[in-house]
C-alpha cells in the first residue's frame, strides 16, 4: 500500500509537469499581436511631427511603458486604422490650403516581430494662396456702418484676420473668422449680426479670391431683466448682480460678465443668463434662471497636517491632526449678505472668527468683509495670543485680477522662549494697526497645470502713531506652470518679502519674516530656515535651536510633476529643488548664502485634493540646522532630511 501511494504521487507529479510544459509551449507558440512601437513622418516641411501626431489615432507607447518588458505595450496594429490616419493627414493639410497633398504609409518590422514602426510619407505640393480679399459691411443705417468702420477695435480685428493677400487659403479658419467678426459686432451693440465667408478658387493657378460679408442688423439696447427660480433672495438683488442697466447698448462682454457675477454669488448654486426668443428690434430682454443654496449650513472638516510637527517621537502623533467647524447663514437681512462663524484647531494654531460679507458695495465688482477674531498660535520659538478685527475691501476687476485693501487692528500677548531655561520666558504685550494692499493677477492659470500668477503685497503699520510698532513690509509671490507633455508639468515659484522700514530697532517675533516648511523650502521644518539661537536647559546644557526670523527673506521652488494615470489612476510623482534664506537685516544678504534642499515625492489625486508626501534632503545646511553647538554634534543623520505630508500641492 505504501509503495502504491508513492507510485501514485510520482504519476501525478509527472502529469502536472507534462501539463505545465504543454501549457508553456502553447503560450510560447501563441503569436503576439503586432503593436505600434513608433510613428514617424517624412516630407512634412510646413508642420512639425508633433502637430501631425496629434491629428492621427495611432500612437506609440510612452518611454515609461516601453520599460515594461514583461508585457507587450502599445496599441494593437490595425492596418485599416492606419489607412484612416492617411485620410486624417490629407484632410488636415487640405483644410490648410494644400489641396493636392499626397500621403503614403509604410509598416516596418523592428528587432521583434510584434514591434512595428509606422512611417507616413507626405508630399505637400504647392498650396492655394489668397490673391484678393473683398470685405463688405451691410447695415440698416449709414450711421451704423460708419460707427463700425471707425471703431478702433473692429479695425484692429480686420487687420489681424488670417485671410490676407499672399497667405494660404485655409478653410479651417472660416469658423473663427465668422465668430470673431460677429462677436465684435455684438460688443458694439448688434446682437443679431451675421457674417459669411465665400471663396472663388482657381485650382490651376493655385489662387483664391475671398469674399467676406458682414450684416450688422439692428443696434439694440438692454431693456428688461427677468428672474426665474428665486425663493428667498429678492429678484431685485439678483438683477443688481448682473450689472446690466436698462438703456445701455447690448454687449456680449457685458452678458458674459453678468453670467460670471451672478454665478459667483454665494447664495446661488446655479445661474444661467440668456437671451430668450423675442422680436429682432431695438430693445433686447434678458432672462436669469437661478437655484438658491441652502440658507444655513454646518461644515465639519478633519484632516492630517505636517508630519514634521512630530518632534518628540510618536507620542506626539496627535500633532498631525487638525479640524475645522463652521456655521454659515446666507441671505442675512434678506439682502444676500452672509454671516459665517468658524473655529479651527491644530497643533500650531487655534482660532475662532466670524466673517460678515457684504457682496455688493458700490457695484458688482466690489464687496466688503468684516472679521473679528481671536487666535492662539504656537510656533517653534514663540507663543502668541491675538485678538482683533480685519476689515477688507475687495475689488474684483475681472476673473484674472483682484485687488484688496484691508485694515487690521490686533491686541497681542507674545511669549518668547528665553535662551536659558533657568530664566523666565519674556512676555510682550503690544498692538498692531496695519493697512495691507494686496493684488492678484493670473493668466491662463489652470489648477497648477499651466499659466502663471503674480501676487504682490504692501503692509504699512503705525502710520498715524496708533500702533506700538511702526514698520513697512512688502513682498511678492510669482508662479509659473509650463506643461512639457500631457503628463509632465514644470512648476516654478519665487517668493520674497522684507521689512524695509521700521522706527524700532527690534520687532516682536510675530512681525518678523520666516521661511521653511511644507509649502516653502522643503527639507527644513516650519519657519526653521535662517538664523537661529540656542536654548540652554537649567543644567547649562544645550537643548535645541529655535528660529529667530529676520527682516528679509527669499525662496524659490522648482518642481517637475509627473502624472502616472496610465499606470495607476490619480497617481503621480515629483522631483524638486528648493532654495532660500532669511536674513537678520538687508546688510547681511551679501554675506549669508542661499540654502538648498532637494528631493522627491508621491502624489495621489483624492476626492478632497492631491495627497502629498515629500522627502527632502538639505544640500548645504548650517551647523544650527545639523544641531552642532560650539563644535559638538548633538544631532543625527536625520537632521539633513525632512518628511512632509500634506493635502494640496506645495504651490
Amino acid at each position: 500500500m505504501h509503495r502504491a501511494t508513492h507510485i501514485l504521487i510520482l504519476s501525478a507529479g509527472f502529469l502536472f509537469l507534462a501539463l505545465g510544459t504543454a501549457f508553456a509551449q502553447s503560450q510560447d507558440e501563441e503569436p503576439v499581436q503586432p503593436r505600434v512601437w513608433s510613428v514617424s513622418f517624412e516630407g512634412n516641411t510646413t508642420y512639425e511631427d508633433l502637430v501631425l501626431r496629434n491629428n492621427i489615432l495611432n500612437e506609440p507607447p510612452g518611454w515609461f511603458k516601453k520599460l515594461a518588458f514583461w508585457k507587450n505595450p502599445g496599441m494593437r496594429l490595425n492596418e485599416n486604422e492606419v489607412r484612416r490616419d492617411v485620410i486624417r493627414i490629407e484632410r488636415f493639410y487640405q483644410r490648410r490650403g494644400f489641396n493636392d497633398v499626397q500621403v503614403a504609409y509604410e509598416i516596418r518590422t523592428l528587432n521583434k516581430e510584434w514591434k512595428k514602426a509606422l512611417l507616413f510619407t507626405i508630399t505637400e505640393n504647392k498650396p492655394i494662396r489668397i490673391d484678393k480679399v473683398n470685405f463688405s459691411i451691410t447695415s440698416q443705417k449709414e450711421a451704423d456702418r460708419e460707427l463700425i468702420l471707425n471703431n478702433d477695435d473692429f479695425r484692429k480685428l480686420t487687420d489681424r484676420l488670417p485671410y490676407r493677400k499672399g497667405e494660404r487659403y485655409e478653410t479651417v479658419n472660416e469658423t473663427d473668422v465668422k465668430a470673431n467678426l460677429t462677436g465684435a459686432l455684438n460688443d458694439l451693440g448688434y446682437p443679431y449680426a451675421e457674417s459669411s465667408v465665400q471663396a472663388q478658387i482657381d485650382s490651376v493657378k493655385k489662387l483664391a479670391i475671398v469674399n467676406i460679408e458682414v450684416n450688422s442688423g439692428v443696434r439694440a439696447r438692454f431693456d428688461s431683466v427677468s428672474v426665474e427660480g428665486e425663493e428667498q433672495l429678492a429678484a431685485k438683488y439678483i438683477r443688481r448682480e448682473t450689472g446690466i442697466e436698462k438703456g445701455e447698448y447690448f454687449s456680449n462682454d457685458q452678458l458674459r460678465e453678468a453670467q460670471r457675477e451672478v454665478f459667483s454669488h454665494h447664495f446661488l448654486r446655479f445661474a444661467i443668463v440668456s437671451i430668450p426668443d423675442q422680436p429682432q428690434d431695438s430693445t433686447i430682454d434678458i432672462n436669469v434662471r437661478v437655484r438658491e443654496a441652502p440658507p444655513r449650513t454646518i461644515q465639519l472638516l478633519f484632516g492630517i497636517g505636517n508630519l514634521t510637527r512630530i518632534d518628540d517621537g510618536w507620542a506626539d502623533f496627535y500633532k498631525l491632526f487638525r479640524g475645522r467647524a463652521s456655521w454659515t447663514h446666507r441671505n442675512m437681512r434678506g439682502r444676500g449678505e452672509r454671516l459665517t462663524a468658524s473655529a479651527s484647531a491644530s497643533a500650531i494654531e487655534q482660532r475662532f472668527s466670524t466673517d460678515y460679507l457684504f457682496p455688493y458695495l458700490f457695484n458688482t465688482k466690489t464687496s466688503f468683509v468684516t472679521s473679528p477674531f481671536i487666535s492662539h498660535q504656537l510656533e517653534p520659538s514663540y507663543e502668541i495670543l491675538r485678538g482683533g478685527f480685519n476689515n477688507s475691501f475687495v475689488y474684483q476687476y475681472s476673473a484674472n485680477f483682484t485687488g484688496t485693501v484691508s485694515y487690521e487692528f490686533t491686541l497681542n500677548n507674545e511669549y518668547t522662549l528665553n535662551s536659558q531655561e533657568s530664566l523666565p520666558d519674556s512676555i510682550q504685550s503690544y498692538n498692531t494697526s496695519s493697512f495691507n494692499i494686496n493684488a492678484f493677477y493670473s493668466n491662463g492659470l489652470n489648477r497648477g497645470q499651466s499659466g502663471w500668477s503674480i501676487q504682490p503685497f504692501w503692509e504699512l503699520s503705525g502710520l498715524f502713531g496708533e500702533s506700538t510698532y511702526s514698520f513697512q513690509k512688502a513682498g511678492l509671490d510669482a508662479r509659473k506652470f509650463t506643461p512639457i507633455t500631457d503628463d509632465i508639468v514644470f512648476a516654478n515659484r519665487i517668493n520674497m518679502s522684507g521689512i524695509y522700514f521700521s522706527k524700532n530697532d527690534t520687532l516682536p517675533s510675530n512681525i518678523r519674516v520666516y521661511s521653511g516648511g511644507t509649502n516653502s523650502v522643503r527639507g527644513w521644518n516650519r519657519q526653521e530656515l535662517g538664523p537661529k539661537r540656542a536654548i540652554i536647559d537649567a543644567d547649562g546644557n544645550f537643548d535645541r535651536f529655535v528660529p529667530m526670523g529676520g527682516r528679509a527673506s527669499f525662496s524659490f521652488n522648482t518642481e517637475f510633476r509627473f502624472r502616472l494615470d496610465r499606470l495607476i489612476k490619480g497617481f503621480g510623482v515629483a522631483t524638486f529643488l528648493d532654495g532660500g534664506q532669511v536674513w537678520r537685516n538687508f546688510g547681511s544678504i551679501a554675506s549669508t548664502p542661499i540654502l538648498f534642499g532637494t528631493g522627491a515625492g508621491l502624489r495621489y489625486q483624492s476626492p478632497i485634493g492631491p495627497v502629498r508626501v515629500d522627502v527632502a534632503y538639505k544640500i548645504n545646511p548650517t551647523d544650527e540646522d545639523l544641531r552642532i553647538y560650539q563644535g559638538t554634534d548633538y544631532g543625527s543623520a536625520w537632521n539633513r532630511w525632512g518628511i512632509h505630508f500634506s493635502i494640496g500641492q506645495a504651490f
